[in-house]
């Protein structure tokens, strides 16, 4: 049976599987971004000799998705703002210290496969992926297949200027966009933190909301009209058939995703729907260990009848 390491490296976490062809998961865990500090390499290298070592299955291949622009023909990061990486040869790096075939993407790239060939977009040909946690970010399935664009930075809608309060700022690669700096959980914080001088994470800031907190409540509020422009200039622009939420804010649950419709459908006039992610925790890990398999070719759909759990 063939199987692949999967990892998905987030701004806080990275996520690992192993999984076969199919999907299924084999072995799973979870580690700190920043487990080494800025030595980001020396982490991952660390997860996949772990993998390897504790595991004991035969791999063919590893995949990795990455929070920024990659080059998906040659493996290179040309940008990833979260770990301050520009043009990291990630793919020759891995190949080299392990000696097995690597495939390297953007992180909701990967997730958005995951999503087609496991959860919710099995049956949508034009769907949308969008991720809000640490930044913001989307895939793009259109056609039947992923869409990347000439310099693979098609998704990267954390830059959206949906402001003319977006002139006061400068705006760079290396830097988090305008959309992703008012709407992101680590915005939500960040806010939080500059009216209050308390530290807290986007879920307790939603839980305090909850609570009544006024200053809480006027965060998540803006939060959700941000989401709301960003969002209707998606259905705007590509009409997709359905958009799927995940990330550290999908958590939320129905009510988020209600309050998230309401919001854009106070802005256009479109046929809207939303869903809410069905791969959950190991999407983004599972959709690189399948794109190992799928990726290149991303018009071919993987057919199962699994149910991710």
């Amino acid at each position: 049976m063939p199987t692949s390491i999967g990892l998905d490296i987030g701004g806080t976490n990275i996520s690992a599987v192993i999984c076969d062809d199919n999907g299924n998961i084999i072995y799973s865990c979870t580690r700190k971004s920043d487990y080494y500090g800025d030595q980001y390499l020396k982490n991952i290298e660390e997860i996949i000799e772990n993998i390897i070592r504790e595991s004991n299955a035969d791999i063919c291949g590893i995949g990795i998705g990455v929070p920024g622009t990659v080059d998906y023909n040659t493996g290179n990061v040309i940008v990833c703002p979260a770990f301050n990486w520009k043009n990291v040869q990630l793919r020759a790096f891995i190949e080299q210290k392990f000696g097995i075939g690597t495939f390297v993407d953007n992180d909701v790239n990967v997730w958005t496969l995951a999503e087609k060939y496991l959860g919710v977009a099995k049956e949508y040909d034009d769907f949308v992926m969008l991720t809000i946690g640490t930044g913001i970010g989307c895939g793009l399935y259109l056609g039947g297949k992923l869409y990347r664009g000439h310099s693979f930075e098609a998704g990267e809608i954390g830059y959206l200027p949906l402001s003319i309060e977006a002139y006061k700022e400068t705006f760079s690669e290396n830097k988090f966009g305008f959309f992703e700096s008012k709407a992101s959980a680590s915005a939500a914080s960040r806010i939080y933190r500059e009216l209050t001088n308390r530290n807290i994470d986007c879920k307790e800031i939603f839980l305090q909301a909850k609570q009544g907190d006024k200053i809480a409540e006027k965060v998540v509020r803006d939060v959700y009209r941000y989401l709301g422009l960003g969002l209707s200039s998606i259905f705007c622009i590509l009409n997709p058939q359905i958009v799927v939420v995940g990330g550290g804010m999908a958590e939320e649950g129905i009510d988020f995703l209600n309050e998230l419709t309401r919001n854009i459908k106070r802005l256009i006039p479109l046929d809207v729907k939303l869903s809410l992610t069905q791969t959950k925790k190991y999407g983004g890990a599972v959709g690189s260990a399948l794109s190992f398999f799928y990726g290149k070719d991303s018009k071919e759909t993987k057919q199962t009848n699994l149910q991710f759990i």
